[in-house]
This record gives structure tokens, sequence and C-alpha cells, in this order.
């Protein structure tokens, strides 16, 4: 039972409201902190204070994360009108330019389906009014629709160059075997070039920068690569490892996120490096909507045992 504190059928304030508001966002209170410019106690206070002020219990905590109750899913329900007329009021008054926001976004298969999928998905819930247009295409379309000014942002992890835009980057690993986890490369510790000597490989098309990498690496090590499929996409090798057909070297973010049994990664040596990046204009500052966006994904990056959230600098 929770201790009386004096604020018990009192009606929530708009702050409670807002910390509440924002955690079910974030799911964690460190987020949900940074977000709101308070401190993480403070936050705590907030949710306290509200669960005594309705005698609910609004959050359990599982696997690190908070997990909100049926019940704070629909004081959160209740209240989101009021949030959206002030985002609204706040939109007119500040960025006129922005009544009807639009965020065009591009990125390669991969990073948009196993990746900005559900970020964008929970982005359009905090921001109901922001319409959302994505575009799916390689790394070069992608900087190439961003320096043409055809989208926003767009956000790759392939090693690309263009003077009409600039890179900021966010996450970062190094390449991994991606492997059948009957395969008995999956006991190693960790993979190199002449533990894969024979192996069937399947291996990204040659415009790759990390496909030159690999091969320069093969060739040092004096092992000619049993390529068995050359495909244009991370996912789709991914996909052919979990047939069973052969080992990839990949960049292990985003598909770690989704890992199945069937597959296992293992640490690739020597190092291959990636960074996932934003694409923005070279020229120009980004719109006010990519910018939300782009905070949005710092605070709300995904962990695992495989990639590193990169600090904003």
């Amino acid at each position: 039972m929770q201790e009386d504190s004096g604020v018990s059928g009192r009606r929530p304030t708009l702050r409670e409201l807002e910390v509440l508001r924002t955690l079910i966002t974030f799911g964690k209170t460190t987020a949900a902190a940074r977000k709101l410019g308070i401190s993480q106690p403070a936050v705590s206070r907030a949710i306290h204070q509200l669960e005594q002020r309705t005698e609910l219990t609004l959050f359990r905590r599982e696997g690190g994360r908070l997990l909100p109750t049926a019940e704070a899913l629909a004081l959160y329900q209740e209240s989101e009108p009021i949030f959206l007329t002030l985002e609204r009021l706040e939109r007119a008054r500040w960025r006129p330019e922005e009544t009807n926001p639009i965020l065009r976004i591009a990125a390669p298969p991969t990073l948009a389906h196993w990746f900005l999928h559900d970020l964008l998905a929970r982005f359009s819930r905090v921001e109901p009014e922001t319409r959302i247009q994505i575009e799916i295409g390689s790394g070069l379309d992608v900087v190439t629709m961003v320096a043409n000014g055809n989208m926003d942002l767009g956000v790759v992890d392939s090693g690309q160059s263009h003077m009409g835009v600039r890179f900021v980057a966010f996450r970062s690993a190094d390449a991994h075997a991606t492997i059948p986890a009957q395969s008995p490369l999956a006991a190693r510790p960790e993979i190199t070039p002449h533990d894969l000597d024979g192996v069937p490989l399947i291996a990204l098309v040659r415009r790759f920068p990390s496909r030159t990498q690999l091969d320069r690496l093969f060739l040092g090590a004096d092992v000619v690569p049993n390529t068995r499929i050359e495909v244009s996409t991370a996912v789709a090798a991914y996909e052919f490892v979990r047939a069973g057909i052969g080992v990839a070297i990949i960049n292990p973010f985003p598909m770690c996120l989704r890992q199945h049994a069937d597959v296992v990664f293992r640490p690739f040596r020597p190092t291959i490096s990636y960074e996932t990046s934003f694409v923005l204009p070279a020229m120009t500052p980004p719109s006010a909507v990519a910018r939300r966006f782009i905070d949005f994904v710092r605070l709300n990056q995904p962990e695992d045992g495989y990639s590193l959230a990169l600090r904003a600098a």
C-alpha cells in the first residue's frame, strides 16, 4: 500500500500528466527525464504523486523497462487531447509554417523495415498531426534524394560521399559473421577469413565499400571465398543465412533487433566498422520536424549486444 502524502483525491496536475505521457512514450525514466529537462527522481516523484491522486498503479517494471498498466493507458488516452491542443497552439504561434508539418525521410530497405518502421509508428503517435512520407532506395539513392531537396532526411549505414549532404553518425557497429545456428562455426567465439575457407558465403554486391574491405581481407589471408549468392541488402543476406545456404559478413544492426533462434552472430576479425548516420542537406538547416525526429531517434535507440548508440556531437 502506498503512503498517503496528502495528495490523494486531488485533481492531477498538468505536469504530472505530462510526465505520465512522456514516460509511456519513451518507456524509461532516463529518457523521459532528458526529454522533459528534469531529473530522474523528479520523474519518479511525479508518477508517485499521480498514483496517489488517482489511487491507481500506473507502471510495472519488466526487463529494465517501465510498462504502463491498463489504468495508465486509459488515463493517457483521456488526457492526450489536452496535450495535442497545446502542441497545436504552440506550433501555430512559434512555427506557423508547420501548421500541417510533413516529415520526408528516405532509407535503404533494411533500415527502413527493421529499424525505422517502429520508430516512425511511435513518432506518429506522439505527433499525430505530422504526415510522414518514406522513400525506400539504395544508399546512393537516399543521399541523392536529400542532396536534391526531395527528402528532408535520410538514414544510411554504407560509406557514401556527396558534396550536397553531411552525415551525422548516431550508431556504430563492427561486422559480425551471421551464421546458421546448426553450423560448426557457431561454436567459435569469433570468425576470421581462414575460418571461412571453403565455406559457402552470402556476400553483398561489389558496389558496397564493406564488400571491398572484405575482399581485401580474404586476399591478405590467401583465402578464396566460396561466394554462393550476392545480394544488395543485408536483410536478404540474413534471410539466406536463416535458410542455411551459407555465412554472411554484415553489419549486425538492425537485424540483431529481431534475431531468430536459427541464426547466431559472431565477431569478425580483422574488424570492419560501420556507422549508421543521418543524412542532412549540407547547406541548409534541417526542417523543424526533421530535427524533432532526429531527437526522437536518439532518445529511443534500442539496446542490443552488437552495436553502440553514439552521443550527439
